[in-house]
């Protein structure tokens, strides 16, 4: 068996036993048939030491940007790295892979078609390299190689890995009006392409394919000590009304955090560009329009 198979062999399985873990829990009834907004958190490093307070940082500005927006604290899920703590009091989960299927799968059996879910995730990622095995014969002798075969985007976890392709089966199976998915993590670009293969997900993520996420301590009149501009800005988009008033749209709020870089005091505007300009991707599913996608 190649290398590309026996990835693609494990990847099955994986998606074999993540369907048998949805499958098994229980769907919750449903208290009325209004439509209901719900949002998932995750955030933190694989270890203490890369366990950055930035990533709490947020997480916080997250949650609390939703709760002004009209989210409920019961619909707000957090799950972060070690779990609650006293530096870290909204959080209600450890922030491992098992624990996100686990509410990923949760959110699948809840959510109906009239829900929406917006899924942030402020925590390391990378692509992994993967290859495969050929056979190569000189004088009757095979001799047996390998080569590139191409590239896969994971979130890293504590407890492993999930791959761009992984996250695509769990979505796929969550029935909801609209998932809104925004990846502050390195290397997520490929995770965009996810939201091509299915209908009602919209995917952001803060770098293309092979790029860093900057996370640059920033003390200005404008950040605040560990804030994220991608972060900040994006959420912060959602929070502007338009010229009558109205809630801003996925599209409106990616456009104003492609603006929200002035020249900042004491740091040279180059320094910011690179990050709110050309890195973030926007891929939408096959049905949902642009500019008719709300948080809200």
């Amino acid at each position: 068996m190649s290398m590309r198979k026996a990835i693609h062999f494990m990847l099955l399985v994986g998606i074999v036993q993540l369907v048998s873990v949805c499958s098994s829990i229980s769907i919750p009834e449903r208290k009325n048939n209004e439509p209901q907004k719900y949002a998932l958190l995750i955030g933190g490093g694989t270890t203490e030491h890369d366990n950055f307070e930035s990533f709490y940082k947020n997480i916080e500005y997250v949650s609390n940007t939703l709760k002004i927006l009209g989210y409920r604290d019961e619909d707000i899920k957090i799950l972060f790295y070690g779990g609650r703590t006293s530096y870290h009091p909204i959080v209600d989960g450890k922030a491992i892979k098992e624990n996100f299927i686990n509410e990923l799968c949760h959110l699948g059996n809840t959510i109906d078609s009239n829900d929406s879910l917006l899924i942030f995730r402020s925590g390391h990622g990378i692509v992994e390299l993967t290859y495969e095995k050929f056979t190569t014969y000189e004088h009757g002798l095979g001799t047996e190689s390998t080569k590139y075969a191409g590239t896969e985007a994971v979130m890293k976890f504590p407890d492993g890995n999930l791959s761009y392709l992984e996250f695509q089966e769990i979505l796929g199976r969550i029935e909801g009006k609209q998932i809104i998915v925004i990846l502050n993590q390195c290397f997520s670009g490929q995770f965009a392409d996810i939201a091509m293969s299915l209908k009602n997900t919209v995917v952001i993520t803060e770098t293309r394919e092979t790029q860093f996420a900057i996370n640059q301590t920033r003390e200005t009149l404008r950040w605040k000590y560990e804030e994220w501009p991608f972060v900040k800005c994006i959420f912060d988009g959602f929070l502007q009304n338009g010229i009558k008033g109205e809630k801003q749209s996925v599209i409106n709020a990616f456009q104003y955090m492609l603006k929200c870089n002035p020249n900042i005091e004491g740091i040279p505007v180059q320094a910011d560009r690179p990050l709110l300009k050309e890195n973030p991707k926007i891929k939408y599913g096959s049905s949902l329009k642009k500019g008719a996608v709300y948080i809200y």
